[in-house]
């Protein structure tokens, strides 16, 4: 049986055991072939941790973080999958979190709050969720982020409620930047920090019709839905099989091409550019994927490729010109 066949089967298989959609059971055979099963001592050592998000870190939510934390102490936000089983699972985080809404007035419960589509609870209670999630096979469905220091933060107004003195201009820009997504980054800038990065599979969660092709697959007009649909499936399987050279590439671009506001750069311009760097194939679903892991703006005009807001000016040294 080759490869794909097996891949195939496992993923069937997992469809009949969990009575889910075909590609919520491929992206769960997916992950569980990636991911190391958490072990007793540390159940959230293999658990990617993103960072906050960029609405979260704005001067308004500072005083809602703060007082949430000095209320509280340490945070975390999650998410769980929508799927088959979802209100099984959600009250499966809630008991840990001693958060389930049962007969117990609301204030004697524990923090379980709703904050821009994530859950945030105490971070104490992360590993147990964890390990009861890993449990029942659902390890897969959960997406964790931090959530901002409202006591570190640099905006003007924060600090002076904190009675701390004015940054100057500089280190105000370079606090602005790490309070969002991490330290923007090129040659003449550094690498960001790896904790702001998002996963592969992070990734082709948010962009179902991601594959190693592109957005899409090749010449999908002329298939019928079901060659399209296994032409998806099957282009999603290659994509996330070579993410070691996705993460080659997000490497590459953190270190040489700093990110701007507006997509300009084609990925399939892009991709020439890489590979002539690296020495080294790669396809145009390996540089949208590395592009969005490393945080870069994104436009989707009509096709398989992508724009990414990235300086012109570092495309243009990497090309040679």
């Amino acid at each position: 049986m080759t490869r794909n066949r097996r891949s195939k089967a496992a993923i069937r298989e997992r469809q009949a055991a969990t009575n889910t959609r075909y590609m919520v059971a491929r992206r769960e055979v997916a992950n569980s072939e990636a991911l190391p099963v958490p072990t007793a001592d540390d159940p959230v050592s293999h658990v990617f941790i993103g960072s906050p998000l960029a609405a979260w870190n704005r001067p308004i939510q500072c005083q809602f973080w703060a007082r949430l934390q000095e209320e509280h102490g340490p945070l975390i936000a999650l998410t769980i999958s929508r799927g088959n089983g979802w209100w099984e699972l959600d009250d499966l985080a809630r008991e840990v979190a001693g958060a389930l809404q049962d007969d117990r007035p609301a204030q004697a419960r524990g923090l379980w709050l709703g904050v821009g589509g994530y859950t945030v609870t105490k971070r104490e209670h992360l590993a147990g969720i964890v390990a009861a999630l890993d449990a029942v096979g659902a390890l897969s469905r959960l997406t964790v982020r931090s959530v901002p220091d409202a006591a570190t933060c640099g905006h003007p107004s924060c600090r002076r409620r904190r009675g701390e003195p004015q940054l100057l201009p500089a280190d105000r820009r370079a606090a602005r930047v790490n309070a969002a997504e991490g330290p923007r980054t090129g040659a003449r800038q550094g690498t960001r920090q790896a904790a702001s990065l998002l996963s592969l599979r992070a990734v082709m969660e948010q962009q179902p019709q991601l594959t190693s092709f592109g957005f899409g697959v090749f010449e999908g007009r002329r298939k019928t839905a079901e060659h399209r649909r296994e032409a998806l499936e099957q282009g999603r399987d290659d994509l996330f099989r070579s993410e070691d050279r996705v993460l080659r590439v997000r490497d590459w671009l953190l270190t040489n091409i700093a990110p701007i506001k507006t997509p300009t750069v084609g990925s399939y311009h892009m991709k020439h550019v890489v590979e002539r760097a690296i020495g080294e194939y790669v396809t145009n679903g390996d540089l949208i994927a590395a592009a969005l892991m490393a945080g870069y703006s994104m436009s989707r005009p009509d096709g398989p490729n992508a724009d990414f807001g990235m300086s012109r000016r570092d495309v243009d040294r990497a090309s040679g010109r």
